[in-house]
């Protein structure tokens, strides 16, 4: 089974290696069948990722983007 992998486990991981756990979760995924414990789990590992890839990858605002048209 594979276990879920929460953000306080993430915390600490570069994002460098947060891009090569979300790689392998995608192959993983792959390689589930749908409605099953361990593909929820890999869809909430990645979710899990992508916001902690957020956190570490925080986009700068531009200048340009308070502007209204």
């Amino acid at each position: 089974m594979i276990a879920l992998i929460t953000m306080y486990e993430l915390q600490g991981l570069s994002a460098q290696q947060l891009g090569g756990l979300h790689r392998i979760l995608l192959k993983l995924l792959m390689t589930t069948a749908p409605h099953t414990p361990d593909r929820r789990n890999i869809l909430a590992s990645l979710e899990n990722i992508e916001r902690a890839l957020g956190v570490v990858w925080r986009p700068v605002p531009s200048p340009c983007s308070s502007l209204r048209l």
